[in-house]
């Protein structure tokens, strides 16, 4: 066998087949799961969709091709180039497909150009990165979505999400629903962990363009009922790209391969460094530990569950049973999610001078209020489509995209039968975004203390806009202007701007640079956070739905989480959840105690504070806080029904606090935590948890 093309720095290893220009091996220095060594025959580099004749599966695959020019000016440079390539029907296409591979700190980093005189190119794999197995057998995909860790198992059982007929292999990718899931910018990375190692794929710098992460079992099931590999059986990562424009030329984002060694939170150190700082606002009401109140003034349905003089009882209700902040849903005509985006006071409810009258009562006492928006769709048929559907995203048809709008209360509206049509709005119109801005002013001027963007982290089925009329390049990202929308609305606040909160809900993570606050949901047993491990001191806000959430209140007090109450599905008022809202004013006296660490300070993920049960078993709910001045605490919490000991390793003299104020002195690291609840571990001396 030819030698082949190998470039290298003191960390990985990256080997090229020298006919097809393949990548053949990928190694770290103690990476555990890598790419198959040597001459593997399904070894890939790039698959360009290229339809031909009718055929929309025809491709330019990187195993089938024959390089051509090879240059390496050095030990870790190459350039590939393959002219008059090679299509899946045989016939080869006039052009040319050129990458540039490079070795730097440890990454593999790849870039991709292609020009074709008049084949078009959909879609491109790359990089395509086959045979991948992990060298103890077991596999996962971890990710992100929605501000939660995914965790996905690829070998020996591989997790398909994919409908089998319209696949050759079974994988695990984006569907048609919500197609943003699995793919950038709300997915930003992909980490393929093995035991003690593993790979991180991601764009090499951040990018608005949407770029779809697939990962494929090939051949395919031993067993298919089991979902279980064979012996020869290994994944196949494809980082899928849309080119803008005709398809007959393109340049893609520089893509990063990075083998890592360790668990699998050792993946994201080579993410980490390409994120822009975490946006801080200046609202001194952010600052402290306040709890929210969510609550729904009218549905869609057009029922005025509350008016805006029901509101001020509300209001009121919250500032004597300590919340500190309210959001205002369903305060618009339509309701909320109705005749969107239409974000006028409803008169059915009292009108502007009604709003005006609440929001100036919440200013009186000291209750932050938040409006609920929603800027994303038009609704079809609806009051504003004939006049906003010139800005709507349109398909590669020029149709625009849709889907159902808002299932609510009625029996017709659950089952789908009067539901009206979404129609996503295109932010790449900059009239729209003014529009909308000089609206969100007009809210600060009625007194509101910010906004909540809802569903601002996705565009529904528009992840690309082929209008060719909204001042952008057909096919361009529905993500390119996310950040332009938050920017447009604080420049137009002018000084306001900096006090005036901009809220988004499920921010994906380059979203945290350019909102205040984010706005989720995390109450599931396996909630894994690590939306919060990338952004360690960001305003993030969870709900809680619970009439005892005990639980919820540990979780909220673990991850830095700020409590958001919603009684009957935000349906309801404090008054309704009392046992919740008495727990959650004694964990915002806890947080406030140890204000500097738990509220205005950083989560912590590189400390080697250790939890075990009296039965040698790890306890994984632990987190480590860190003030501005270097002190740190820990929070340990249960989710069990019963009090829990546990035995913390790392950490020396300490004090103990906790939600009902009950303080002890730990003694010999053994600590116990009281049932659906968390303790706060404070040193006596020295920082701890530094490795």
């Amino acid at each position: 066998m030819t030698s082949l093309l190998t470039i290298s720095d003191d960390r990985t290893t990256a080997m090229f087949d020298p006919a097809t220009g393949a990548l053949v091996a990928l190694e770290g220095a103690d990476a555990d799961a890598a790419l198959l060594r040597g001459g593997d025959s399904r070894a890939s580099l790039f698959v360009l969709e290229v339809p031909r004749g009718g055929d929309r599966t025809v491709v330019v695959d990187a195993s089938a091709q024959v390089l051509t020019p090879v240059e390496q000016p050095g030990t870790g440079d190459l350039r590939l180039t393959w002219r008059n390539p090679i299509a899946s029907t045989g016939e080869h296409l006039a052009g040319e497909i050129a990458i540039d591979a490079r070795v730097r700190d440890g990454a593999l980093r790849l870039s991709l150009t292609f020009r074709f005189d008049e084949a078009n190119v959909e879609a491109v794999r790359f990089p395509s990165l086959s045979g991948i197995r992990s060298l103890d057998g077991a596999l996962e995909l971890r990710g992100v979505d929605y501000s939660t860790g995914t965790r996905v198992s690829l070998l020996p059982v591989f997790d398909s999400n994919a409908p089998y007929w319209g696949t050759l292999y079974p994988d695990y990718a984006s569907g048609n629903l919500r197609p943003e899931l699995v793919g950038t910018p709300t997915s930003p990375f992909v980490v393929l962990a093995g035991a003690s190692g593993g790979l991180t794929v991601q764009p090499a710098a951040r990018t608005s363009e949407f770029i779809g992460w697939r990962a494929s079992l090939v051949p395919g099931f031993d067993d298919s009922l089991r979902r279980t590999a064979g012996d020869d059986a290994a994944v196949t990562l494809d980082a899928i790209h849309f080119p803008a424009g005709q398809g007959l030329s393109g340049s893609l984002p520089e893509m990063a391969v990075v083998p890592f060694s360790g668990e699998w939170q050792r993946g994201l150190d080579a993410y980490l460094p390409t994120q822009k700082p975490t946006r801080h606002s200046e609202a001194a009401w952010l600052s402290e530990p306040r709890a929210w109140l969510q609550v729904q003034l009218m549905s869609t349905e057009g029922e005025p569950r509350y008016d805006f003089d029901a509101l001020i009882d509300v209001i009121e209700e919250c500032a004597r049973d300590g919340i500190g902040a309210i959001q205002i849903v369903g305060w618009n005509e339509g309701g909320q999610d109705g005749l969107v985006p239409q974000h006028r006071p409803a008169e059915k409810l009292g009108g502007e001078a009604g709003l005006r009258r609440a929001l100036a009562r919440a200013r009186e006492l000291d209750v932050a209020t938040v409006l609920y928006v929603k800027y994303v769709w038009v609704e079809k048929p609806g009051p504003l489509w004939d006049e906003l559907e010139p800005f709507v995203s349109r398909d590669v048809n020029g149709q625009p995209y849709a889907q159902p709008g808002p299932v609510y209360h009625s029996s017709r509206k659950r089952y789908g039968i009067a539901t009206p049509w979404y129609v996503p709005l295109c932010f790449g119109v900059e009239a729209l975004r003014r529009r909308f801005a000089d609206e969100v002013v007009q809210m600060a001027e009625w007194g509101a203390d910010g906004i909540l963007a809802d569903e601002s982290l996705y565009h529904g089925r528009a992840l690309l806009c082929f209008a060719d009329g909204h001042g952008h390049e057909v096919g361009a990202s529905a993500f390119t202007w996310d950040d332009a929308f938050v920017e447009d609305i604080r420049e137009a606040l002018g000084e306001r701007g900096r006090t005036f909160v901009i809220a988004a809900e499920g921010a994906y993570d380059d979203q945290f640079a350019h909102y205040d606050v984010s706005y989720f949901r995390s109450a599931s047993p396996t909630h894994r956070p690590l939306g919060r491990m990338l952004r360690p001191d960001a305003r993030i806000v969870t709900a809680l739905t619970g009439f005892d959430d005990r639980s919820m209140i540990a979780q909220c007090l673990l991850y830095g989480y700020a409590i958001s109450l919603e009684p009957f599905n935000f349906k309801g008022r404090p008054g309704d959840m009392p046992a919740t809202v008495d727990l959650a004013r004694r964990a915002e006296h806890l947080r406030d105690r140890h204000r500097d660490e738990l509220w205005n300070g950083r989560f912590v993920t590189d400390h080697d504070i250790r939890a075990t049960r009296d039965d040698g078993g790890e306890h994984d709910l632990l987190s480590v806080w860190e003030g501005p001045d270097g002190r740190r605490l820990v929070v340990v919490a249960s989710y069990d029904d019963a009090p829990l000991t546990l035995h913390l390793r790392g950490i020396g003299d300490a004090d103990t606090d906790d939600i009902d104020g009950r303080t002890a002195r730990l003694s010999g690291g053994r600590v116990e935590v009281p049932a659906r609840s968390a303790v706060v571990v404070i040193p006596l001396s020295d920082s701890i948890g530094t490795p």
